[in-house]
């Protein structure tokens, strides 16, 4: 039997049709595209928030704990390098940073070698020929460590170590019995525990400083078996745009140490921290 209104469909139809998917099918591309790329970014974001915290958390936890920052210094409290004690008991006698060298770092160069020291553009000026001008102002031994003062009226306080450590002429301290063996200013005027030896524990720098867009952290450890140091450096995080150290005077003149870091990524946009870190156990100064 054979129906007499069958008929197929029209080609206009099948346009209309074809016209109608392709707009669902484009809609639903642009859907899928859009929550990739968002998915994308996120993940990017995500990941530079890990790693911003990740560097933030290893300068608290060490700045915290450390007993001296040497960068940057007051007169210059702005700076984009962290350099502090690694708080490193080198000769294992339970007591840290006991019996300085006059060269900070022990490595033959005026501050920490490598690095601008007091912000003036120039690193390691003076040379070999003043190692122990830590301050790298032209100057060895002018302003008297660890007693919170201005000494040599340079805008900065404790900032040049002595091999002996307070400037009195005797190991240790006149007149005391440093290391409790029941005699009093035994042996070398630089042997500042008295336990007869001479700058075995130093204060070691750690440093942090951004290298080719790299947060990097450095060691410096004084090493009084070898008489050498065991320098070591890693990178931390790499998309640093902006690492910003300040040196503050807070309360009960405490140094606070604010921490700015910025990491960035062309699609991920950039994450910024900040945190203000009080160091325990720095010397009190008077403002």
């Amino acid at each position: 039997m054979r129906l007499s209104n069958e008929k197929g469909v029209t080609l206009v139809e099948l346009l209309v049709v074809v016209f109608i998917l392709s707009i669902i099918v484009s809609g639903l591309t642009e859907m899928l595209s859009g929550g990739l790329k968002s998915s994308r970014e996120n993940r990017i974001k995500t990941g530079l928030i890990e790693d911003a915290n990740y560097a933030m958390n290893r300068i608290i936890n060490a700045t915290r704990q450390t007993n001296w920052v040497f960068i940057p210094g007051n007169a210059n409290p702005v700076r984009d390098a962290l350099a502090i004690s690694a708080m490193v008991d080198n000769d294992n006698d339970g007591v840290i940073d006991e019996d300085w060298g006059a060269d900070l770092g022990n490595d033959g160069q005026p501050g920490i070698a490598g690095f601008d020291d007091d912000g003036d553009g120039l690193i390691d000026e003076g040379g070999v020929g003043l190692k122990s001008d830590d301050d790298e102002d032209g100057v060895i031994d002018e302003d008297i460590p660890k007693d919170g003062l201005d000494n040599d009226l340079d805008g900065n306080y404790d900032e040049e170590f002595r091999a002996d450590m307070n400037g009195d002429g005797c190991p240790g301290l006149c007149l005391r019995d440093d290391d409790g063996d029941g005699s009093v200013d035994e042996g070398n005027i630089n042997d500042d525990d008295e336990d007869g030896l001479v700058d075995e524990d130093p204060i070691d720098p750690l440093i942090f400083y951004v290298k080719n867009g790299s947060l990097y952290e450095k060691k410096i450890i004084w090493n009084p078996a070898t008489s050498a140091n065991d320098i070591t450096e890693k990178k931390l995080i790499d998309n640093v745009t902006q690492f910003r150290i300040e040196r503050l005077l807070g309360v009960n003149g405490k140094t606070l140490i604010k921490v700015t870091i910025e990491v960035s990524s062309g699609k991920g946009g950039s994450v910024t921290l900040e945190s203000e870190i009080y160091p325990r156990v720095l010397p009190t100064v008077t403002p």
